[in-house]
């Protein structure tokens, strides 16, 4: 996979919007309407900050999407419903650091959700897939 940055304005609002609203990803494993929370950021800046994180790593936006789409995947091919709406955290220190996190909450315990999280982690890395810089991870909501 090419990690060239792109710059093009629709593709990181298609990846902002998508992280926003889980549904146009996840399908009916979320539920309807859900929005996620953004962290240290209202969602008209996202698309600045994720712009910010690609330039840092000089990465594609694709490859963002790709692991949000591996993600959706996963989860559906599994059956894991979410469980609540998923949160963005976004870091940028100045020229040091940049990365985003993005953590969606499954309806299980937090101990059965490490084995998920540590499984979908173990395939993208089977794939090479992890760059370090942008994560999606799950943690879990109820009790078992």
């Amino acid at each position: 996979m090419t990690t060239t940055m792109n710059d093009d304005p629709t593709t990181i609002e298609a990846l902002s919007q998508a992280l926003r609203f889980p549904r146009t990803v996840f399908g009916a494993m979320a539920d309807e309407g859900l929005e996620a929370r953004c962290e240290d950021a209202d969602w008209h800046e996202v698309p600045q900050e994720l712009r910010r994180v690609l330039a840092h790593h000089r990465a594609s936006v694709e490859y963002m999407l790709l692991i949000l789409k591996r993600a959706a995947r996963f989860v559906r091919r599994h059956s894991l419903r979410l469980a609540g709406p998923p949160w963005l955290d976004i870091t940028c220190v100045d020229e040091v650091a940049a990365g985003a996190i993005y953590v969606v909450p499954l309806d299980m315990s937090p101990k059965r959700s490490l084995i998920w999280d540590e499984r979908f982690l173990s395939r993208l890395a089977d794939q090479d897939l992890l760059k370090g810089f942008f994560m999606v991870s799950f943690c879990g909501r109820s009790a078992d």
